[in-house]
């Protein structure tokens, strides 16, 4: 599986550098859970990041993997290979995540004893967060506001999101124990990665935020949604994401959901709704009160008319983003009383003898 160049596995799988095996199948498996196509069917944005991190669990769970990953960080497959394959055949130093060729042989210059400083790693990058907001009808009719509370997992101030902090006075380096020497490539022993062969090393963990490079902070944006949005739609809210390095946020993104209508149905810009009558007025015609989402109107059913039959009513329907709105779509259904008086039954029955109805059919 090919690596993300720009994605920092640790990062991805929300664990510290120093994270066990047990704390990296937990995370994982939220995150699987959480983003999973089966759950999130027709997602882009959740299918990337399950494929984010179902990466990063495959090189974080194998010591072997992770373990070059530590050391080369996305360089690690060409390492791998590089390692395999003795004299370099077969690795692609162009494709390394802009590295090239010089970076391989700066780092293993620096494995035969060039040394070097401690660099610390860079800092997390903005991130996109999506919050999904649900709707009545009512209110994608008249347009509304609303104001969000969400948490968001921001680049950690102290280590400004590297989950490392340069210290004052160096110390052991307890990767080589202070030998600055270790086995790296082809077995050869070579510079200590920690401290690049120096003994001793200048970073150690971010108290603050333990090495996770991020720390949870809650947010609050009030949101203008526009009247006759649409289910799925989504709304930026700039700079409403997750913070990276050096205080950049990513965005918002607010997705609308429609809350189910217990008299309408939305089919586009126009309304649907069934509309009871009695079966002497479908018969005989007139005047019925029929519902809207404002009010209540006023409507002529011509005589004779049909259980199921559907009439318009123009511009009484929702909003339109553009303006104006949709039409009110009205279905009858024609409602026969459960009992009859004795009145009630001789009339009827005298209209069946004058339209010749076999009551005993």
């Amino acid at each position: 599986m090919a690596a993300q160049k720009t994605q920092d596995y640790y990062a991805v799988l929300g664990v510290s550098r120093n994270a066990d095996e047990k704390a990296i199948k937990s995370a994982y498996r939220k995150l699987a859970r959480k983003y999973h196509p089966d759950v999130n069917p027709n997602d882009p944005s959740a299918e990337a990041r399950f494929k984010e991190a179902s990466q990063a669990y495959e090189v974080l769970s194998d010591p072997e993997k992770r373990k070059l990953y530590d050391q080369f960080g996305h360089n690690w497959e060409a390492v791998q290979n590089f390692g395999g394959q003795p004299g370099g055949g077969g690795v692609d130093f162009e494709g390394m995540g802009g590295a090239g060729f010089g970076s391989i042989f700066e780092h293993l210059m620096q494995n035969f004893g060039a040394g070097g400083a401690e660099s610390r790693p860079r800092g997390i990058e903005p991130r996109d967060v999506e919050k999904e907001v649900q709707l009545t009808l009512e209110e994608i009719d008249s347009g509304t506001t609303r104001k969000l509370r969400y948490q968001v997992q921001d680049a950690c101030k102290s280590c400004d999101g590297s989950g490392q902090i340069r210290v004052q006075k160096p110390r052991t380096c307890p990767g080589c124990g202070g030998s600055g020497r270790s086995k790296g490539l082809l077995g050869m022993q070579t510079a200590c990665p920690e401290c690049r062969g120096t003994g001793q090393v200048t970073l150690e963990t971010c108290p603050t935020c333990r090495g996770a490079r991020t720390m949870a902070n809650d947010r609050t944006v009030e949101v203008k949604i526009p009247a006759g949005i649409s289910e799925g739609k989504r709304l930026r809210v700039p700079s409403g994401g997750a913070k990276g390095a050096n205080g950049r946020a990513g965005d918002l993104y607010v997705i609308i959901r429609e809350a189910p209508h217990p008299r309408f149905k939305r089919i586009g810009d126009d309304l649907e709704t069934e509309v009871p009558v009695a079966y002497h007025r479908a018969a005989l015609g007139g005047e019925i009160k029929v519902p809207t989402l404002r009010s209540t109107v006023t409507m002529k059913i011509p005589s004779c008319s049909q259980n199921g039959q559907v009439f318009r009513l123009s511009q009484q329907g929702i909003s339109k983003l553009n303006g104006g709105r949709g039409n009110l779509l009205v279905k009858l259904v024609v409602e026969v009383p459960k009992s009859l008086s004795d009145e009630q039954r001789a009339a009827l029955q005298a209209l069946a003898k004058v339209m010749e109805v076999d009551l005993h059919a």
